[in-house]
């Protein structure tokens, strides 16, 4: 009976520390998964601040333009000439190409006679080439491309040569 009781309390020895042991792994368990869930929130957190950071460099550039389209409006006294609107449009698409240049894109304007690249530039119309030799190449620009690094925002759009050596 000695040795029933003795192994009995040595039983319940290690039945007590299977439990404590247990209890500190629930413990650990626990610990980690607050740990987890904290960085998640910072992560998020941060992604929220780079997102805002990156929408006021594009807000406060849409505020310069929208500025500079009130200035030049106080300017206006008397009706414009067909120069006069059109510097004065050319200026207001240069300064957009530069608030969207502060993001990182830059305008993509293909020179006249440049080989179409299908990648690059898209193709509005077409012109008669003068030769075989400019045929499938750009003719004029339509509206000027943008581009980030090796990443095409939106390709130019372009009237594309095409040699006809029969035309009708």
């Amino acid at each position: 009976m000695v040795n029933a009781v003795s192994e009995c309390a040595e039983s319940c020895g290690i039945a007590s520390e299977f439990t404590a042991a247990l209890a500190r792994q629930q413990q650990l368990a626990e610990r980690r998964e607050e740990i987890v869930t904290r960085l998640h929130d910072e992560v998020e957190r941060l992604r929220r601040g780079e997102m805002e950071t990156a929408l006021d460099l594009v807000r406060h550039s849409l505020i310069r333009l929208h500025d500079q389209i009130l200035r030049q409006a106080e300017h206006v006294t008397d009706p414009l000439g067909v120069d006069e609107l059109r510097a004065l449009l050319t200026a207001l698409a240069d300064e957009a190409a530069d608030t969207v240049a502060r993001t990182g894109v830059e305008k993509y304007v293909p020179g006249p006679g440049e080989a179409f690249d299908l990648a690059l530039q898209r193709p509005v119309g077409r012109a008669a080439a003068e030769g075989p030799e400019a045929d499938r190449t750009v003719a004029r620009v339509v509206a000027p491309g943008f581009v980030q690094g090796e990443r095409v925002v939106r390709k130019a759009d372009v009237v594309v040569s095409r040699w006809d050596p029969d035309p009708p």
